[in-house]
C-alpha cells in the first residue's frame, strides 16, 4: 500500500446541508419562544434619601428576585446588567408609610414597588427576604 496517496475529501450533499440549515433555524425559533423564569440576586443601593436624614441600613443587602420573560428579550433587559444592583429610592419607598425611623416591607410590598420603579411586569416575585427592614437614620 502506499501511504502517500492521500484521500479525495467528500463533501456532505447540499440536501443535507438545507436540512441541518433548517433544523437549526427550527431550534432557534423553539428556544427563543419559551418563556423562562430566572431567579437572581441584586445588591441593594440606596438614593434620594429623605430631607435631614444622612444614612440609610437596610436589614438584608442582597435580594432574591424572579423575572418571567420569553426568549431572546430575557437577555437583553436591565436585569440582565452585570453590575447586579438594584437602586432604590427611599423617599419613593417611604412615602406611604408613616415617618419613623425604622421601616418593614414584606416581599409583595417590595415587588409592587420594583415593578413600578425599576423592572417592570417583568418581575414575578422577590424570593428573599421575606420581610426588609430599612433603618433611617
Amino acid at each position: 500500500m502506499n501511504s502517500d496517496k492521500k484521500l479525495p475529501i467528500k463533501l456532505p450533499p447540499l440536501a443535507f446541508l438545507i436540512c441541518l440549515l433548517l433544523s437549526i433555524m427550527a431550534w432557534l425559533v423553539v428556544t427563543f419562544s419559551r418563556d423562562y423564569q430566572v431567579t437572581q440576586e441584586y445588591k441593594l443601593v440606596a438614593y434620594n434619601l429623605p430631607e435631614g436624614k444622612k444614612a440609610v441600613t437596610f436589614s438584608d443587602t442582597v435580594i432574591s428576585l424572579t423575572f418571567n420573560q420569553k426568549g431572546v428579550n430575557y437577555l437583553m433587559k436591565p436585569y440582565s446588567n452585570k453590575e447586579k444592583l438594584v437602586y432604590v429610592s427611599i423617599t419613593d419607598l417611604i412615602k406611604s408609610k408613616k415617618k419613623v425611623s425604622v421601616y418593614t416591607f414584606t416581599s409583595k410590598e417590595m415587588r409592587d414597588f420594583l415593578s413600578q420603579y425599576n423592572f417592570g411586569s417583568e418581575l414575578v416575585a422577590v424570593e428573599a427576604p421575606e420581610v426588609l427592614t430599612i433603618y433611617v437614620k
